[in-house]
């Protein structure tokens, strides 16, 4: 007997979703008698009787439900009995199939039940290697050419995030539809970065001591009229997560349990592992004290923010 519900589960939702439209290409069925549900516009009244109401213009349908969440929240619903009796016994002529990217409580009594009676699939997190080849395969199947140093920026620039990327790679593809060419100077101009991917790469330039990279960086920012005590108090929480980190490594964590303390991406959490793994603790410790003092000193007046904060950044 086939599968007839599915859990689809993942970090990012562009994969959970890449892979549950592969199941249901696989399925074979018209269009029309795909559904989509989302539980937080929807109610499960709605997707229960959806779930068990016979198609009357095919003998099969497919139901794709996000944000399912009694799989990963204890809320009190008097429908949760009927749901768990459908998992015991589906309609034979649907397909159900479930997507998220919250980690599911074991404890919850649905989970349980899932666990026995419908198929969980756990979808990785792209390898970091993948990303490159994957951007190119993206331009190359639109018959564009794309620069390596642009590839590289545009990966850099999204945080290797594939839902931000493959929005970019879109937009990309808007902007240089005539010439069917991208450049660097066009990834700088059209792909702009948020305070967090700036913090982070400031973050990474300073433990890896890349002084050209960090006032790349620094200048970038002050172009955008961030405020340097933003930016002190981001690099604070920056190195106190590279500290956590480096005492969880001491405490035999890998980089996957690492991703999942803190609730990043595997990528992010590699960049995470390799700076808490390139400075001893100890300097560490004294930069985020350094911080803190010059925190202090721009507060009470002792130097001027924009100042200290480049002196700061000069002397690491």
């Amino acid at each position: 007997m086939p599968d007839l519900i599915y859990l689809f589960t993942g970090n990012d939702m562009f994969l959970v979703e890449n892979a549950v439209e592969s199941l249901v290409k696989s399925l074979d069925i018209d269009p029309f008698n795909v559904l989509s549900y989302d539980l937080t516009e929807q109610s499960m009244d709605q997707l229960l009787q959806e779930m068990n109401t016979i198609s009357f213009f095919a003998d099969k349908k497919i139901i794709k439900v996000k944000n399912p969440w009694f799989f990963y929240e204890d809320k009190t619903d008097d429908l949760l009995p009927d749901l768990i009796r459908y998992f015991h016994s589906p309609n034979e002529d649907t397909t159900v199939i479930f997507m998220t990217t919250k980690a599911l409580d074991s404890s919850l009594n649905v989970v349980k039940e899932a666990k026995k009676y419908i198929r969980i699939e756990t979808v990785k997190d792209m390898d970091k290697d993948a990303f490159k080849p994957y951007v190119k395969a993206q331009f190359d199947a639109l018959r564009y050419q794309i620069d390596e140093q642009a590839i590289d920026e545009l990966l850099e620039r999204t945080n290797y995030d594939v839902s931000l990327l493959n929005n970019e790679i879109a937009k990309l593809r808007l902007f240089a539809f005539d010439e069917k060419k991208i450049t660097l100077k066009d990834i700088k101009q059209l792909v702009s970065r948020n305070l967090e991917e700036n913090i982070f790469e400031l973050t990474n330039a300073v433990i890896a001591r890349n002084k050209k990279r960090i006032l790349e960086v620094y200048y970038d920012l002050l172009e955008k009229n961030e405020d340097p005590i933003r930016i002190i108090s981001s690099i604070s929480v920056k190195l106190k997560e590279t500290i956590q980190s480096r005492q969880l490594l001491d405490k035999g964590y890998t980089q996957d349990m690492i991703a999942s303390y803190f609730g990043v991406k595997s990528a992010k959490a590699y960049y995470m592992v390799k700076n808490a793994q390139q400075m001893k603790k100890v300097d560490l410790e004294s930069l985020y004290e350094r911080l803190s003092n010059l925190d202090y000193d721009i507060k009470s007046g002792r130097i001027d923010k924009k100042l200290g904060l480049e002196l700061f950044l000069l002397e690491v």
